[in-house]
């Protein structure tokens, strides 16, 4: 394992900069697990909306409704024998796919038009700066930096890097592993395999073969993709599949889902920012790294199945997996969006995996190549491929709609001329009638610009995937990046080093493992999710291997308990153990699922020591036979 030694910090002492660099960072810390909302004044608020009022950001979502919600929705809409149903995106824009209201229904709507315009119009609701990790890291930056406490060739290296660690790296694979990952999910591959593993469980047996099958299915996507695109395709599916088959509370496959999606990203390095921040810092190449975590990670899933299947949602006190599911009908094909960009998508991201993971076995991801050498051109094959899907789709549309143009002015023009022409539209003049149509006279508003619907209206399923791009990430990140430089720059690092280093000389190999596996699941909770908890950490056991005289079984064992740790504490006690965490609580909200952190905590605390006691022993017992001194 090659470290790279750190290169600053190393002989400063403790001052005054010292502490309020260290202050700083808590501060920052507490922020994002408690975020505050400062108001702005009234009158500013009112100026805001004014404002927010006339631009508009069109994102249109091309499978419909909005965002995954609204495919899931149709898939289950199309599946019910249900009558009139609309699905609706954002507030009044009905999909064409789905029926239209009836007469009285649309007779209705400028009544129900009318009244939210006034709502919008007349409300005075104030508006709120939120200190949170989208803000909160940037501040603390700019805070040691107006205080001197940092420089700017710290600045740098939180963002060049130092050390093996390069930030712009690891951002740049998280990055483009994320457009390749949620253009995949666009095309509603891992909906259909989700719909299909239920459709075959259900048809066989009941509650507990469903868990059963959706437990496979979870790990086997999370070894193979990663945790965000299962996130993000599956906590929906759940949510509307354990509503329409009247599982409640759907305690048991949420919570299962989510715990599984975080354990099996310890796998690949590709599948967790934090991974690859510990083979940059110690020079691990991605072969070993996966060859390291295969059995703690398997043997974590293998053990985590029974005891939560029997021990914690099994007790029939509980009820959690019910025996009987009557799920809706449904066709899983529907789901299916595009299935020749599904293949297309899948299997850059299975060749893009494959390459990194060659490549970094015969180091030839050292310097300035990088891993993005590889993940950028993969993510821009992907993205030319989806926007030349989405030209020609926008070509036919506008070939249609010039058609029907030229239908338009052709029956003006026989009217003009005294004629008669049959209509196809129930009697009903083809052209625009302000008077049949009230909403249309109602809904008249004021200009709006819209900035982006050049490109939005002529690159939907584009402009869909960016917006879901996780590209809040990125302050957040180089921000954490700069405040650990900090923290070495002025001398803390050491102080840490120095701390792990004599404990590890009592403790010894088990001690290693046992602390850096606590402190790394503590980390995540309070380190500012996982990634936060990595950075440091990393650095801190960077400062202790090159300072000291450091067996092969104590190293090797504190950094991948420390891999065991980051993936496995975000299922812990709070949701912003992980941005994972975030994204899964912020879904199940927009379906009417509310969590709370004491939820969060009782029904992850068990599977978290499970699993951390099986991954850790697994790696002390590794290290002890790989080397025997």
């Amino acid at each position: 394992m090659g470290v790279t030694p750190l290169i600053d910090g190393l002989d400063r002492s403790i001052d005054a900069r010292s502490i309020v660099t260290l202050i700083t960072f808590f501060v920052v810390n507490i922020l994002v697990i408690f975020p505050l909302r400062i108001p702005f004044p009234l009158s500013v608020s009112r100026w805001i909306q004014s404002i927010l009022a006339r631009v508009q950001v069109d994102i249109p979502d091309p499978s419909v409704g909005s965002g995954v919600e609204g495919t899931i929705s149709t898939i289950l809409s199309r599946s019910l024998p249900t009558s009139n149903t609309v699905i609706q995106n954002d507030e009044n824009d009905i999909h064409p796919s789905t029926p239209l209201p009836t007469p009285e229904q649309d007779h209705q709507r400028p009544k129900e038009l009318a009244t939210e315009a006034s709502r919008i119009v007349d409300r005075s609701e104030r508006i709120y700066f939120y200190l949170d990790l989208r803000t909160a890291p940037v501040i603390g930056v700019l805070v040691l930096l107006a205080g001197t406490c940092v420089t700017g060739q710290v600045v740098r290296r939180g963002i060049v890097g130092s050390s093996g660690v390069r930030p712009y790296d690891i951002m740049t694979l998280f990055v483009c592993f994320a457009y390749i990952s949620i253009s995949l999910d666009s095309t509603g591959l891992l909906r259909y395999l989700a719909f299909l593993v239920a459709s075959k469980s259900t048809s066989h047996g009941g509650g507990p073969r469903l868990y059963n099958s959706f437990y496979v299915f979870f790990a086997v996507i999370g070894f193979i993709f990663g945790n965000d695109p299962l996130i993000l395709s599956g906590t929906p599916f759940l949510a509307y599949f354990t509503d329409h088959a009247s599982i409640s509370p759907p305690t048991a496959f949420l919570f299962t889902h989510f715990q599984v999606s975080n354990l099996v990203s310890a796998l690949l390095v590709s599948s967790n920012p934090t991974n690859l921040v510990l083979t940059s810092a110690f020079g691990i190449s991605f072969l070993s790294y996966s060859a390291w975590l295969a059995l703690p990670t398997v043997g974590a899933v293998v053990i985590m199945y029974p005891v939560m299947r029997w021990g914690v949602y099994g007790r029939k006190e509980k009820g959690l997996i019910p025996n009987m599911i009557y799920p809706p009908p449904l066709d899983p094909k529907v789901a299916l969006l595009d299935p020749y960009g599904a293949m297309f998508g899948a299997g850059v991201f299975i060749v893009t995996v494959a390459v990194l993971v060659g490549l970094s076995a015969g180091s030839l991801l050292e310097g300035p190549e990088g891993v993005w050498t590889v993940t950028a051109p993969a993510a821009g094959l992907v993205l030319t491929r989806d926007m030349v899907g989405d030209w020609l789709r926008y070509r036919s549309v506008e070939a249609k709609r010039s058609e029907s143009t030229s239908r338009v002015r052709e029956y003006q023009n026989r009217e003009a001329a005294g004629e008669k022409p049959p209509n196809a539209n129930g009697g009903q003049n083809p052209t625009t009638n302000e008077k049949a149509n009230p909403i249309a006279k109602l809904t008249a508003p004021k200009r709006i610009y819209r900035p982006f619907s050049f490109f939005t209206k002529r690159f939907p399923t584009t402009s869909h995937i960016m917006s879901q791009l996780p590209l809040a990430l990125l302050p957040f990140a180089f921000s954490f990046f700069i405040l650990v430089e900090g923290l070495q720059h002025t001398g803390w690092i050491t102080v840490f080093g120095g701390w792990w280093g004599a404990w590890e000389e009592v403790a010894g190999v088990a001690g290693s493992v046992w602390l850096m596996g606590t402190l790394s699941v503590i980390g995540c909770n309070i380190f500012g999710t996982n990634i936060g908890a990595t950075i440091l950490l990393a650095r801190v056991l960077q400062h202790w291997a090159t300072t000291r005289t450091v067996s092969d079984r104590s190293l090797y064992g504190a950094v991948f308990s420390l891999a065991v740790g980051s993936n496995f504490g975000a299922y812990s006690f709070v949701f912003s153990a992980s941005l994972a965490g975030l994204l899964w609580r912020n879904i199940l909200a927009q379906k009417g699922l509310l969590l709370t952190m004491t939820d969060f905590m009782r029904w992850n605390i068990v599977p978290m020591m499970v699993t951390m006691i099986v991954g850790c022993l697994i790696v002390a017992g590794e290290v002890c036979v790989m080397y025997k001194a």
